[in-house]
């Protein structure tokens, strides 16, 4: 009976010591080196570079009593784009942006009547890349010459910007580590290599955007070169790190 006892008594030791290994506190894995936590911490990084190509928007928009309005504008349009091509603007970086025929509608003095077609308009817009940046005056002066009378404005890009934008995300992962080691050391703690990292947005935007005075060109006829300013590009990538202490 006495050794049934033991044995019992053996058994529930066995037990205990088994439940005791699978209940160790989170904190004594940590005492082990298994790390006791995570840092979070967001990078963000820029730099900044001279445009090399200059996207014109242009358009020609004509109205007339009868769909023929569609003929006359195609024949301006092609006009327009002989014009920017004689400039050294490759076929490749001109592309449609948009094109539509619309009724028009006559409703009356006090606008109450069913409306009824009095005529059509067509609007017809491209995009224009110019490479050679300091032609860009020049490609929309003989544009608006050729008969162009939709001018939608400038923006700005790099041939080769992907170069520019890795360099950011370099400079994105600094300012996430100097984070990281900054909250560690206040902490009194210390990380190494980020556990994970996730490359978040980006993008890239000009300091300006180029004007020009239509007016003026319309007064000019478009002879003249128009000027433009390009500014600078700012390109910024952002990224979120993980690290171990």
């Amino acid at each position: 009976m006495r050794s049934k006892f033991l044995s019992i008594a053996c058994l529930t030791v066995a037990v205990l010591i088994c439940c005791s290994v699978f209940t160790l506190p989170a904190g004594a894995d940590a005492a082990a080196g298994g790390g006791a936590g995570t840092i979070e911490v967001t990078g963000k990084g820029a730099v900044k570079a001279m445009p090399d190509i200059a996207v014109l928007y242009l358009g020609v928009t004509t109205s007339g009593p009868t769909t023929a309005v569609q003929d006359e504008n195609s024949k301006t349009m092609e006009k327009v784009l002989d014009s920017v091509k004689r400039l050294g603007v490759n076929e490749k970086d001109i592309k449609t942006a948009g094109y539509y025929m619309n009724p028009d509608y006559d409703y009356g003095a006090d606008y109450r009547e069913k409306g009824r077609i009095v005529g059509y308009t067509v609007y017809n817009t491209v995009e224009v890349k110019v490479r050679d940046i300091d032609k860009a005056g020049d490609v929309l002066a003989a544009a608006s010459t050729a008969g162009a009378n939709v001018n939608n404005g400038i923006s700005f890009t790099l041939s080769n910007i992907d170069e520019y934008y890795n360099q950011a995300l370099k400079n994105a992962y600094a300012n996430a580590k100097d984070k990281a080691q900054t909250l560690a050391g206040a902490m009194g703690v210390s990380v190494g290599l980020p556990v994970k990292v996730t490359e978040g947005y980006n993008y890239y935007a000009p300091a300006a955007y180029a004007n020009y005075d239509s007016g003026v060109m319309a007064e000019s006829g478009g002879g003249r070169a128009v000027p433009v300013s390009q500014g600078e590009l700012e390109i910024t990538a952002n990224i979120t790190a993980v690290y171990e202490y």
